[in-house]
């Protein structure tokens, strides 16, 4: 996935993760992912992307199973995308 297509992305998966949890902390990442995106800080927006990456890893089955959850899909499409994103940031 190129920058751009991610960049395009980005708004989607952020709002996704808001309707979920308002927790500071991933307040924070998802802004921090946004500025290293602006800024180009590869270093800082590998550290933010690993840190939501981890989260949604132990929020996904919890997020799957709850049948209060309406937007399922697209919390595992933003999920798909942080992590197809962050693999290609290695090469």
């Amino acid at each position: 996935m190129e920058k751009k297509e991610f960049m395009i992305e980005l708004n989607g998966i952020i709002d996704t993760i808001h309707t979920y949890t308002r927790n500071p902390f991933m307040m924070g990442y998802t802004k921090e992912i946004r500025n290293a995106i602006e800024h180009n800080d590869p270093e800082m927006l590998r550290i933010a992307l690993d840190k939501v990456i981890e989260w949604y890893q132990s929020e996904i089955e919890r997020i799957e199973s709850d049948e209060y959850i309406f937007n399922k899909s697209m919390h595992q499409k933003a999920y798909s995308i942080l992590r197809e994103y962050r693999a290609e940031l290695h090469m």
